[in-house]
């Protein structure tokens, strides 16, 4: 099949990895690349793009995401500039920079970040301490990170007085970045699948590879991860994105926690006798043996199946014979509803906007509609919007999990952990089979210092998870950034901390 031709191709070239639900949207990008350079068949237009760089380049931009965002994942940042860069400070006292590598850095928004943690806690001396290179396969986002203009939706995460700081007026919407910042940034063309990697790169002290290997396979995750782990100096840091952790867990450097953030350690890994050698180091030094990958979580279109009411901390014993309850109101256009749902999944949070857009700016929009808004919105930093659209799925169904679960998080993000324990015990009363939410009151107990209630929220969740099958059955419409693999690990890290703590 054409199709398969095309996957084959983009695999071998830039290893990146798509199963059969991308086909159409693949077969659509072949299609515009082959009209616009005119090939005359597929296999022309392939073999154009393999000796042609730009138009390789050009493909590359479409078959990726590069929606991003200054301080993406803030606690990397917090990690590097308190923990990370602390303990190296004595080479750079020598004269010898630290090095912080940024992969798949796309248009700069995160390597420009790592530099303005580091200008803001290191002052001038961050010019002679560090030395930052990002590279990414896409040549035309290069270009964008280089002339280092950004539009107000870059900013959405970024203190205002941050932007204010380091970014100047270029016309009404878009800022540049501060020539301090852009000086402290190299930008190189890398592409992680190519046999050689660019030269004067090895010797990395801490490597940013975040929302990246969510393209690969396994194979070629291991692959990438085994040349990065080479690219770093003894005992040097790879950071990979949160719900990416488990995917690249392949027993080839040390996972840890540090203040709450798993991070990979080039360090031997011991193999401790009757476990596995791939382990994660808990704050004890116990290692607590990890999956090897973690499965995407692909949450169908079911709601929560079991909607019995009683104790809100109890779990529901009983099997889920009745099977997934379809979402209340038929979407009046399932099409762009589900082209929606494709882009949320994709994180093309923007595209996915756009296409809900006309469903939701209906008088009678649809709860689906409305939630799924909310959820893209509250993703985008936008609390107030999504909380708006989860109350609009209020009206309409009171008990709706997918508009508590939200209003929960926004609640959480405002520091009003009462309001999110209110909101999540509301959904677990309703659906005590619902360990998302289970999952939330854990982490706002845990905040609140409340360790036995945060305990029994994290044991819950790991009840419910032991059928992965119907934990997705129960995973409810909204996409999910962490896989049930991933909760289990999270829970059983959790625990260990919270009994390391109290011992």
């Amino acid at each position: 099949m054409p199709i398969r031709s095309f996957k084959s191709f983009i695999n071998d070239r830039l290893g990146l990895h798509f199963g059969p639900d991308a086909d159409e949207r693949l077969s659509s990008i072949l299609a515009s690349r082959m009209s616009a350079t005119a090939a005359g068949s597929i296999e022309a237009y392939l073999q154009s793009a393999a000796a042609d760089p730009v138009e390789l380049g050009r493909l590359t931009g479409l078959l990726t995401v590069n929606e991003t965002y200054f301080y993406r994942e803030p606690a990397h940042l917090k990690l590097l500039v308190e923990r990370l860069v602390p303990a190296r400070m004595a080479q750079a006292a020598k004269g010898n920079p630290i090095r912080i590598l940024s992969l798949g850095c796309s248009t700069g928004e995160e390597p420009y970040s790592i530099a303005i943690a580091l200008r803001e806690r290191y002052g001038e001396l961050s010019e002679h301490l560090f030395r930052i290179t990002a590279g990414d396969v896409d040549d035309a986002a290069l270009e964008r990170a280089r002339a280092a203009v950004y539009g107000p939706f870059a900013f959405r995460a970024l203190p205002a007085e941050l932007r204010d700081r380091w970014f100047s007026r270029v016309d009404g919407t878009h800022r540049r970045v501060d020539g301090t910042i852009r000086r402290q940034v190299d930008f190189v063309s890398w592409n992680l699948a190519a046999p050689t990697y660019p030269t004067a790169i090895p010797g990395q002290d801490i490597i940013f590879f975040r929302n990246v290997s969510i393209y690969f396979d396994p194979a070629t995750r291991k692959a990438v991860m085994t040349r990065l782990r080479d690219l770093l100096k003894p005992g040097g840091h790879l950071i990979v994105g949160t719900s990416e952790t488990l995917a690249n867990d392949f027993g080839l450097m040390r996972l840890r926690d540090l203040d709450g953030v798993f991070l990979f350690d080039k360090t031997p890994v011991e193999p401790t006798p009757g476990r596995a050698s791939r382990g994660f180091v808990a704050r004890s030094g116990t290692a607590v043996t990890t999956p090897a990958s973690a499965r995407d979580l692909r949450a169908g279109s079911t709601r929560p199946a079991s909607t019995d009411r009683g104790d809100p901390g109890a779990i529901d014993p009983r099997p889920d014979t009745a099977g997934p309850i379809v979402p209340s109101g038929t979407p009046a256009d399932p099409e762009r509803y589900a082209q929606a749902m494709t882009s949320a999944r994709s994180e093309r949070f923007e595209e996915a906007l756009r296409h809900l857009a006309p469903l939701c700016d209906r008088k009678e929009a649809a709860p689906e509609h409305l939630a799924l808004q909310a959820h893209l919105l509250l993703e985008r930093g936008d609390t107030a919007g999504a909380e708006a659209a989860a109350r609009r799925v209020l009206t309409q169904d009171p008990w709706s999990s997918d508009a508590l679960l939200l209003l929960g998080r926004c609640a959480r993000l405002r520091g009003d952990t009462l309001g999110a324990i209110n909101a999540l015990r509301r959904v677990v009363y309703d659906t005590p089979s619902c360990w998302r939410a289970h999952y939330q009151l854990a982490e706002t107990y845990r905040q609140r210092g409340e360790t036995g209630a945060a305990e029994r929220e994290y044991r819950i969740v790991l009840r419910q998870l032991q059928n992965e099958t119907l934990a997705m059955q129960r995973a409810g419409a909204l996409p999910s950034l962490l896989s049930v693999k991933d909760l289990r690990f999270l829970c059983e890290t959790r625990l260990a901390r919270l009994a390391d703590a109290a011992a």
